[in-house]
């Protein structure tokens, strides 16, 4: 210790540590809210307990178990019977190899920061991490054609759940993009759509204003900024905005959606919860649904909770279908167009398909993009 004394002390860490730590990653070590979410979630449980709104948005995780706070009496000592038994209702909860190891290692992190700081005598949890050996199976890899994602697709009952699949596959945006789209993003030409936008009083961006049939995804959000009046969970990692077709199947999937869709209040997401008063969905719901719960029920994969088949995953069908030479289907367009629907190109080939947009994007597209049949 240096002539001055412990220039770090501070009280809290003695007195509330978990509410220190927490203030800790989230002030200093400057944590994303996702990651911030999971050590909360895994030390103390509810949110409700320290009021950081960042965690409000995030929903309830679906499968149930106690934090640390509450399954160990761990401020008056620790044994590795309380930690290996932290382990083992993990476990027992049914979570994964890959969770038990994450929820582990937040443990392991917390009192590692209290054993330095004097607060606690020892890190048990540290001795079971390195004690365990995880099973990360890795998930299977799937590979499936324009044939049988349309089966998926068509066998979907739940118009949302089938519309937002759909809207992922023929464009290929990341989840973050689809989650975020708000109705003035979105040219829909037909009398359904006119009235949605007339009965919330929502007027179209100036990008696709003259442009119908068309979705445009801004380079804005990012995670946690507020955009349009709300903080949101998800970013769009697009450097500009992007206009994107919509064909004739993805159009009458998403018409079909606002045939029962809700009312909503201002920004008006796209995508909105099924119960309760409409609001975005979160950013669980399109894994835990889409491509977790229809994927099984459909028959489309034999598990639909091994990491396998996620929204990520339609990327990649798009990316693969679509480039000349690739994947299951006869029709392609250009790998750069390719790369601008996809939001991940260089500023000069953006500049030729944002000035020469109806011939060099929509037409190609429409030409070649491929044809599920859900509606045949």
């Amino acid at each position: 210790m240096s002539k001055y004394g412990n220039l770090n002390f501070d009280e809290q860490w003695y007195n509330e540590p978990l509410r220190k730590y927490l203030e800790h990653k989230q002030n200093v070590d400057n944590v994303t809210d996702s990651r911030f979410y999971d050590i909360a979630r895994t030390l103390v449980g509810n949110p409700e307990r320290f009021d950081w709104e960042c965690l409000e948005e995030f929903d309830k995780p679906s499968i149930e178990w106690e934090p640390w706070d509450e399954f160990v009496d761990w401020r008056d000592g620790m044994t590795l019977s309380d930690a290996r038994a932290f382990k083992q209702q993990l476990e027992d909860a049914g979570l994964g190899s890959r969770s038990v190891e994450m929820a582990l290692r937040i443990v392991q992190s917390f009192l590692k920061e209290l054993l330095e700081r004097d607060v606690i005598e020892s890190n048990p949890v540290a001795y079971v991490c390195d004690e365990a050996e995880f099973n990360h199976r890795e998930p299977d890899k799937i590979d499936r054609n324009v044939a049988e994602i349309g089966s998926y697709l068509r066998a979907i009952p739940n118009h949302q759940q089938r519309a937002m699949g759909v809207t992922f596959a023929k464009t290929g945006i990341r989840i973050g993009e689809n989650m975020n789209i708000d109705l003035p993003f979105l040219n829909l030409d037909h009398d359904i759509y006119d009235e949605v936008l007339d009965q919330h009083d929502v007027t179209l961006v100036d990008e696709i204003a003259d442009h119908p049939d068309t979705l445009y995804i801004p380079s804005e959000p990012t995670m946690g900024e507020v955009f349009r009046g709300e903080k949101r969970q998800l970013g769009n990692k697009r450097k500009r905005g992007t206009k994107i077709p919509i064909d004739g199947e993805m159009k009458k999937a998403l018409l079909n959606w606002f045939a029962v869709r809700p009312e909503t209040s201002y920004p008006h997401p796209l995508w909105v919860s099924p119960t309760g008063e409409p609001t975005r969905l979160g950013q669980n719901t399109p894994n835990m649904k889409l491509t977790n719960y229809w994927a099984e029920e459909t028959g489309l994969v034999d598990d639909g909770d091994n990491g396998a088949f996620t929204p990520h995953w339609f990327r990649h069908f798009f990316t693969t279908n679509m480039k000349p030479g690739r994947g299951h289907h006869d029709d392609s367009i250009d790998p750069t167009l390719v790369k601008y629907i996809r939001g991940d190109v260089e500023d000069d080939i953006m500049e030729v398909y944002t000035h020469e947009w109806g011939d060099q994007v929509r037409q190609k597209y429409l030409d070649a993009i491929y044809h599920f049949g859900i509606y045949d």
